[in-house]
């Protein structure tokens, strides 16, 4: 084997190495970021969580009360909508 050749074969080993030694340093700090969430983003998740659920509760009671509305036998919409 030559200088030459050798010189070559040492290069390409460091090169790979390197490759691999960022293509696994990439994929761990990745990983950290997607399951790091720190508190006060929770909070604000928790925070949001409760304003939407007292929307559907509103707009669950208003469903409730269109609908009793609307089945109500005396009620007659083709009626209500004319007389607008």
């Amino acid at each position: 084997m030559s200088v030459f050749t050798m010189v070559v074969w040492i290069v390409a080993i460091c090169v790979i190495g390197d490759i691999f030694k960022r293509k696994m340093s990439t994929k761990n700090s990745k990983s950290d970021d997607k399951n790091h969430i720190n508190n006060d983003q929770v909070e604000k998740l928790i925070s949001i969580n409760q304003q939407l659920n007292q929307q559907v509760k509103s707009l669950e009671s208003r469903v409730i009360h269109l609908e009793a509305i609307v089945t109500d036998e005396g009620y007659d919409l083709k009626q209500k909508i004319s007389s607008l």
